[in-house]
């Protein structure tokens, strides 16, 4: 073979090496991606079975929509175990684990109940700087639902 045709074949491979590995590359970053999501979709799917499978938050929950006096009886601590929760859906919007309207959509009603429940919070120091991050939260999920049109967006993790 002459020159000319010997470097004709080389670039050849090259290009041909060079698309080769950026298809791989891209195939594997788009397959980082999905496992990305895919991890995050589980971890919001456990949250959301605690949240709602707890029998002490189920409790905490009948009683939040009618705020009745009996809910001063509930345990401080119980009550510190539900808004801590919900401040962990918080750190995981903060964090973008979990978008800010998905939180809002699965969890915003049940922010928005506790923050204004005021039996709930009967022996809890609201102001105190360890509630920084729910009060911050409450008041997003109140923001996102002045703004929110009748029919959410497309949501997706």
């Amino acid at each position: 073979m002459n020159q000319p045709q010997l470097d004709f074949w080389k670039d050849l491979a090259i290009i041909f090496g060079g698309v080769l590995a950026m298809t791989t590359f891209l195939s594997g970053m788009l397959e980082y991606v999905r496992q990305g999501r895919q991890h995050r979709a589980s971890h919001f799917i456990q949250m959301r079975r605690r949240f709602l499978e707890d029998p002490l938050f189920r409790d905490i929950l009948n009683l939040l929509a009618s705020d009745p006096p009996a809910l001063r009886e509930t345990p401080i601590q119980d009550r510190r175990n539900f808004v801590g929760f919900l401040e962990e859906v918080a750190v995981m919007v903060n964090s973008g684990l979990i978008r800010q309207e998905v939180a809002h959509y699965m969890f915003g009603y049940y922010v928005l109940l506790t923050d204004r429940c005021e039996h709930f919070w009967e022996g809890l120091d609201r102001g105190s700087q360890y509630w920084s991050v729910f009060r911050r939260f409450a008041s997003d999920m109140k923001e996102l639902s002045r703004a929110e049109s009748p029919s959410p967006p497309a949501l997706r993790f």
